[in-house]
């Protein structure tokens, strides 16, 4: 976080040598910094520990805002360009360093799939724009994985420098109006980071519904939490609250954060309204200056966290990721959060003392030399971040055109059980374990159909000869859409002027009537999609339909998405089902999957001369949890059931690597393993 030294006050406003010290304010950069690593390192402790965050942003606003307000006061300007290099030495120099060791760490110890990835986040962090690229991806930020970023946690230092771009600019105006109009440049000032803050808070509650995801991490639904802690700043030297009113404030407010840390859950819709608990909790803290408070927030040790907080939030997120990679776990253990959290600890102490304090100091550098180490300090960053992920990309370019099936890879046909076709030892996997995790179906065919348009041309994402005789159709979510480079390929060679095949398919939507829910909502979109899609197949009255569908454990584990019991997800395929099934329209139900323990891909590629230690016992892959979408086919006409099992398994395991194929890119196949399951697929679905 940005974490600043300036301390607004009533003594620098009325032009006393020296502002108050307050050292609650370093106690509660303590508390904040404290909830945040708690929270990364084990969430289950402290599952609301994500609203430390909160409280560094009205710290922030606090700080900055009544600096800013109080040269306003005194001269009635705001100094931009001293105001832009004291951000510079106060920032920059320790979040380049964790930038350029992420960088080396990244190059030294991570696969060089992973490196684009992460270069291209460390890339957006070092030009303060790390949020909007989460948005738009829409990242989970609610626990730590093998597979998290580990500059990821840098969202919120973009939040802080886009505002702080924005209000100095803001005030500016404030105060050259308030001068033409010969009033008090502070009322204006109050004025406009009120209207900011209302109408971010506005924003925020609307928004927050609609993309949950994108809403956590963009500046406008967070600038009224730093807007906040601005007016808080401003109020401060005209409120003279009585002793038990500053013990009800400080105390509550303290109150309001922590009951926040221990009851909001990632579940929520954050920031929303909900985030007003511990923001306005935080804003009493500052407005109340209680003793009572600031005897404990002001003790040594938490005030000495508090002085280190910055390095501190800096350094902890890469160590938690770096600890979870080097050890392959997804969560700590006991002894790893001891480690993470004091390596953390050092690691921010020296930065502290070696970074951050040798360059706060050198105020007496002239605004075009800091301005100069400034733009030093990113160009080095992007310039290292960009041939990191350059170099791996023209790598992993060269390894996605080696996905091949040939007598070296048979695949899933080294488990025909009539006629095995051996796989020669020492060859090299397909695909690559680098590039697995992105070999998904038809990417060699035109057209972006994992989520088909119900507004498309008829011709959309059909494959086959328009005069094809027959017709098959792919509907449901994306373990349907697996199958469709297999179908695709049929089409175009052995089943040439015969058939053709159309891909109806939208990740997460499964062909049902009762789609699942998230956080207690249902999915109306996809239910409302799905009631077109069947009127589409209808009308179009394939000789054939191919469905199939994540399980309700998948959907949970991977989605936090739910049914609200088994009964009904069996009823929302049926009620699908027997519409087709009335209509005479034939359908194969593939049934789900086994699903790997673990992350296969990562895994490999921390151990590619022991791919069977990647494998998973078949008993805990099959799970013994029922499949809905093959028990509403069980009794209707028409409809049938295909089970792979046996193409995927051996007797007591589901191994990573079969055949010399690699077999999942994530809870789904290769695209290279679906293709070589085309022969059994095929002869399940009748084709052949």
């Amino acid at each position: 976080m940005a974490l600043v030294t300036e301390e607004p006050s009533s003594a620098r406003a009325n032009g006393e040598a020296r502002p108050a010290v307050r050292v609650d304010i370093q106690g509660m950069r303590a508390l904040a910094v404290g909830l945040v690593i708690c929270y990364h390192l084990r969430p289950e402790w402290l599952p609301g520990g994500f609203v430390g965050v909160d409280v560094f942003f009205v710290l922030s606003g606090f700080l900055i805002i009544g600096t800013l307000t109080g040269e306003v006061r005194r001269t009635g300007r705001v100094g931009l360009l001293d105001f832009y290099a004291r951000r510079i030495r106060r920032l920059l120099p320790a979040a380049t360093v964790v930038l350029l060791a992420v960088t080396a760490a990244v190059i030294a110890v991570l696969p060089q799939s992973r490196w684009p990835t992460v270069l291209r986040e460390v890339l957006f962090s070092a030009v303060n724009a790390q949020n909007w690229l989460l948005a738009v991806l829409s990242n989970d930020y609610g626990h730590a994985t093998v597979g998290a970023s580990p500059v990821q946690h840098f969202w919120s230092l973009a939040v802080e420098e886009q505002f702080y771009l924005v209000i100095p600019l803001v005030l500016l105006v404030a105060a050259v109006l308030a001068a033409r109009r010969g009033a008090g440049p502070v009322r204006y000032a109050v004025v406009a980071v009120g209207a900011i803050t209302v109408a971010s808070f506005a924003f925020s509650v609307w928004y927050t519904p609609v993309d949950p995801g994108a809403a956590y991490f963009v500046t406008p639904t967070r600038m009224w939490e730093l807007g906040i802690g601005g007016l808080a700043a401003m109020a401060l030297h005209r409120l003279r609250p009585g002793r038990v009113v500053r013990v009800l404030l400080g105390w509550g407010g303290l109150v309001a954060v922590l009951a926040s840390a221990f009851w909001f859950t990632t579940g929520m819709a954050f920031p929303g309204w909900i985030a007003a608990l511990p923001t306005v909790g935080t804003a009493a803290m500052l407005l109340a200056r209680d003793d009572s408070l600031a005897r404990v927030l002001g003790l040594r040790p938490l005030t000495y966290v508090g002085d280190i907080s910055y390095s501190l939030y800096l350094w902890h997120w890469p160590v938690i990721v770096f600890v979870l990679e080097f050890t392959g776990r997804e969560v700590l253990d006991r002894y790893q959060v001891v480690f993470a959290g004091s390596l953390s600890l050092v690691l921010a102490a020296l930065s502290k003392h070696f970074v951050e304090d040798p360059f706060r100091r050198r105020k007496r550098d002239r605004r075009r030399v800091t301005y100069g180490i400034g733009a030093a300090m990113v160009a080095v960053t992007v310039a290292v971040a960009s041939g990191g992920w350059a170099s791996a990309e023209s790598t992993l370019a060269a390894l996605r055109g080696r996905s091949v099936i040939d007598a070296d890879h048979p695949g899933a046909l080294a488990l025909d059980p009539t006629r095995p076709v051996p796989a020669r030892a020492g060859i090299p996997l397909a695909p690559d374990p680098a590039v697995a995790g992105e070999d998904g179906p038809l990417g060699d065919l035109p057209g972006d159909c994992n989520v088909y348009d119900m507004t498309a041309e008829p011709s959309a994402c059909t494959y086959g000869a328009p005069e094809a005789t027959k017709t098959a159709v792919i509907v449901g979510d994306s373990h349907a859409a697996q199958f469709s480079s297999a179908l695709a390929e049929f089409v175009r060679h052995e089943g040439a002027g015969r058939w053709r095949v159309k891909v109806v398919v939208r990740n997460g939507c499964p062909f049902t009537a009762v789609p699942p829910s998230e956080a207690g909502t249902p999915l109306a979109v996809c239910s409302d999609e799905n009631l077109k899609k069947l009127d589409l197949i209808r009308d179009l009255k394939p000789d054939l339909v191919v469905t199939a569908a994540m399980s309700p454990e998948s959907y949970r584990a991977d989605l936090d998405w739910t049914w609200e019991s088994p009964d009904r997800a069996v009823e929302g395929y049926r009620t699908m089902l027997t519409a087709l099934s009335d209509a005479a329209i034939p359908v194969a139900v593939i049934r789900e999957l086994p699903r790997p323990a673990r992350p296969v891909v990562p895994c490999l590629e921390r151990r590619p001369d022991d791919p069977a230690d990647c494998d998973t016992p078949r008993a805990r892959a099959v799970g013994s949890a029922t499949d809905p979408l093959a028990d509403a086919a069980t009794g209707l006409p028409g409809v049938r059931v295909v089970d792979l099992t046996d193409w995927i398994c051996r007797a007591d395991t589901c191994p990573a690597v079969v055949g010399n194929v690699v077999v999942y890119r994530d809870n789904h196949l290769t695209d290279t393993y679906v293709r070589s399951l085309a022969d059994p697929l095929l002869a399940a679905l009748g084709l052949r």
